[in-house]
């Protein structure tokens, strides 16, 4: 069965994803802005799924919010933390009724993001939703990562989930492109996914042109500065104060 992006994978994202360490990531990114000037404040979880990345700051006592588009995603984020408020929205039309000290986004989110004009609408939308000094801070997948992610394949048991996911990079397009097969106890499905990736010059330049200085691109976890062979690169930017 094809099911549309983030809809049936649900269900079972959490059982895949049950080894990415979202909590070290979160607190490199807390801690990262804190080091260019985040002192507090309530947090946006941007493109935030199911919730693995809002959970680690709600435990730490932030006043943090998510956003996603997709809805069955959020409907296990609501269930997981049903005292956060979570938002049905658009990365690219961000409308929320208030102001943040941070906003982050994790585990290459903003790769779906797939043309400069998508990413620079997100990237505005941010800024006007910040605090004067305020921090954006996300991580990206680069042409490195993508050209060769998992070797093709990546394939294995998360509990009683199978999951088989294809993978292959058209650098005519610059797209990635991801078949993501899964069975579990709701039947077996097949979501096609779609990424594009983003250099650590191609963000310098986009986050500079939204307003965003400061721009700095790292690597995790020593937060050195990324080379242009990094399969993963980690950005911080802030509004200027």
């Amino acid at each position: 069965m094809r099911a549309a992006p983030y809809t049936r994978l649900a269900g079972v994202y959490d059982a895949i994803m049950g080894d990415v360490d979202y909590d070290d990531w979160v607190t490199f990114l807390v801690d990262e802005a804190t080091r260019r000037g985040y002192v507090g404040g309530p947090i946006l979880d941007l493109a935030c799924g199911t919730g693995n990345a809002t959970r680690p700051a709600v435990a730490r006592g932030y006043d943090v919010e998510g956003l996603d588009v997709a809805p069955a995603m959020l409907a296990v984020a609501r269930a997981r933390l049903p005292d956060v408020t979570f938002h049905e929205g658009d990365a690219t039309a961000l409308a929320l009724p208030r102001r943040y000290a941070l906003v982050y986004s994790v585990f290459d989110a903003l790769n779906n993001l797939l043309d400069d004009d998508a990413f620079l609408a997100m990237a505005r939308g941010v800024h006007a939703h910040l605090v004067p000094g305020g921090v954006f801070a996300f991580d990206a997948n680069t042409r490195a990562g993508l050209r060769d992610l998992w070797g093709g394949r990546a394939e294995g048991w998360a509990g009683d989930v199978y999951y088989r996911w294809t993978h292959r990079y058209d650098a005519d397009a610059d797209l990635a492109t991801v078949e993501a097969h899964c069975d579990g106890p709701d039947g077996p499905f097949t979501e096609v996914h779609v990424e594009r990736p983003y250099d650590p010059a191609d963000l310098r330049r986009l986050l500079t042109a939204a307003g965003f200085a400061d721009v700095d691109v790292v690597t995790y976890p020593d937060a050195a500065p990324a080379s242009d062979d990094e399969e993963r690169v980690w950005a911080f930017a802030s509004r200027p104060a």
